[in-house]
């Protein structure tokens, strides 16, 4: 009787989560074509929601399983749209990516019966707040020409910060507009938390806007924490560097002339980065590799990066940037970075050693 009643309960709970499931979103397998099509049906005209994600997008994944299956969101948008998503790395989502200019993921375009942008919502959400997002969007003073309009009319930092957001989130530069903000804004405002985070955080590193903002970094410490506005600053060059160290930037569209990387490289170690964590030391690397100096890198990592622990991952990123550079060594330097490794390995069968020690002391 028991197992009957479990199968009963496990029956219902099934149907019921397909049921739930039903309700979300109703994503329709059709090319932005049909789509424009079907939306503009006189009979049932329709907006357009493209959901634009990649496969590696965690954000993208967690919305598409856990928020747009559920009924409030297929409630809102079902009747409203026609709704498509594309990776944007692959067949038409490429074309997508590129007629709208995403470079944000997740990005959710609105759009007309004829294809045209309304306005679009960028991030993550719950299945609430996205459709709160959404109704914003929709209205016209909130889009991109709207906010434009009311700053213009007005300009200010009330005015001023939703449409450098917009800018930035329509994959356009805000620079000009926070600039401005910068400048004739007081001090209360420019150097507020909501404005240091959008102003830093899309800042070109070395641009004009960048510098100015770096003659006020005690300002900007003082009100946000050194380690807080380091961290923003390491974090916009950290993963070219990277590229420029592992030497695939080409791959990834990462070019840097060795003048650059060494401006990128000197601004970084003003900030006095903890010399202890293993990925601070990626900028020096990179300078190293920009100017396809081998022997001073291999010096670098013997004075510095033997240090550090080894039990720290990025500790074994950067041994593995230089074991890659085994490739073009001459014999001298392929002896030299054998050596690092040698002692290395040795350092740690001391390590292992000592510690085994003790081991075999307990009784």
């Amino acid at each position: 009787m028991n197992k009957i009643c479990i199968a009963v309960l496990f029956t219902f709970c099934l149907l019921w989560r397909v049921t739930v499931l039903a309700q979300g979103i109703n994503f329709e397998h059709i090319t932005l074509n049909e789509a424009i099509s079907k939306a503009g049906n006189p009979a049932e005209p329709k907006l357009i929601l493209v959901d634009c994600y990649t496969s590696w997008c965690i954000p993208c994944i967690e919305m598409s399983s856990m928020e747009f299956p559920k009924k409030v969101a297929g409630d809102y948008f079902n009747p409203k749209f026609i709704s498509i998503k594309f990776d944007m790395e692959k067949g038409e989502g490429k074309e997508i990516a590129k007629k709208y200019n995403v470079k944000a993921y997740p990005t959710f375009l609105l759009l007309n019966s004829k294809g045209q942008e309304i306005n679009r919502v960028v991030g993550k959400s719950t299945a609430d707040e996205f459709i709160e997002k959404v109704t914003t969007a929709l209205d016209p003073k909130n889009s991109l020409p709207g906010l434009k309009a009311a700053y213009e009319e007005k300009k200010g930092m009330s005015t001023g910060m939703p449409y450098a957001l917009a800018l930035y989130q329509n994959s356009k530069d805000p620079g000009p507009v926070l600039d401005e903000l910068f400048e004739n804004s007081q001090d209360f405002e420019r150097f507020s938390k909501n404005y240091l985070e959008l102003a830093l955080g899309t800042a070109k590193f070395g641009s004009p806007f960048f510098r100015k903002l770096m003659l006020e970094k005690a300002r900007i410490d003082q009100a946000m924490g050194s380690e807080v506005i380091n961290r923003i600053i390491f974090d916009k060059v950290r993963k070219d560097m990277y590229s420029i160290a592992n030497e695939n930037g080409a791959r990834y569209n990462v070019f840097y002339t060795a003048k650059e990387v060494e401006e990128i490289a000197y601004t970084i170690s003003l900030l006095k980065l903890d010399p202890n964590v293993p990925e601070h030391h990626m900028c020096r690397i990179a300078l190293y590799v920009a100017n396809n100096d081998l022997d001073g890198m291999i010096r670098y990592y013997k004075r510095y990066i033997a240090r550090l622990r080894s039990d720290d991952v990025f500790k074994g990123i950067l041994d593995g940037i230089l074991s890659e550079k085994l490739k073009k060594a001459t014999p001298e330097q392929h002896a030299a970075i054998k050596g690092y490794f040698q002692d290395q390995s040795d350092r740690l069968k001391k390590e292992s050693s000592h510690y085994q020690g003790y081991a075999d002391n307990i009784k």
